[in-house]
């Protein structure tokens, strides 16, 4: 169960087996049934999360009440929403589990509490890197999907176009004619 959070801890920092143990020590699995919320709008994101099954949408409300997808996390990612787990601010956006889903979450307290043990914890803090996990919004179309193609394509089968164009910030429309005129 630990393996793909550790691969992907050690993605980020060298760590010794003493500081793996403590890690996943304080690890804690959490189950969510499709529609379940990982974090509500308003609160304080408190905890990182590991994708370990399933995956989950963030989003959020705009002024005139369309939704809008700011993430898609699936298997083997960190869900969170950066800026209130970064500011310890609420949230303004929503996560939630597309499917039936599994996660390894570990808190901030946690996570303080293994930076002060280990010094070699403080480098996990790029995992919170937001920028590649999106195209550049200065992108085309067809960049930003060749950009998720080859970055995240699992995203492509498992969310319906409508999330994908979404979180792209293309039209379903536009998404469309792309992927008819690159496949």
């Amino acid at each position: 169960m630990f393996e793909q959070v550790i691969q992907s801890i050690t993605s980020y920092a060298s760590l010794s087996d003493e500081e793996i143990e403590s890690f996943t020590k304080r690890m804690q699995l959490l189950q969510f049934g499709k529609g379940e919320h990982l974090l509500e709008a308003g609160n304080v994101c408190m905890s990182w999360s590991f994708v370990a099954s399933g995956s989950f949408r963030e989003y959020h409300f705009d002024q005139e009440l369309n939704e809008v997808t700011t993430n898609l996390f699936t298997e083997n990612t960190w869900a969170l929403n950066h800026s209130s787990f970064t500011g310890q601010l609420p949230s303004k956006s929503k996560i939630e589990a597309f499917e039936d889903s599994e996660v390894l979450q570990l808190t901030i307290h946690d996570l303080h509490h293994l930076i002060g043990e280990f010094p070699a914890f403080f480098a996990l803090g790029k995992i919170l890197e937001v920028d590649s996990k999106k195209p550049k919004p200065s992108a085309n179309p067809e960049e930003k999907y060749l950009w998720l193609l080859k970055h995240n394509p699992t995203i492509i089968q498992k969310f319906p176009l409508k999330y994908i164009a979404s979180f792209l910030g293309i039209t379903p429309e536009t998404l469309s004619r792309v992927r008819s005129k690159i496949q």
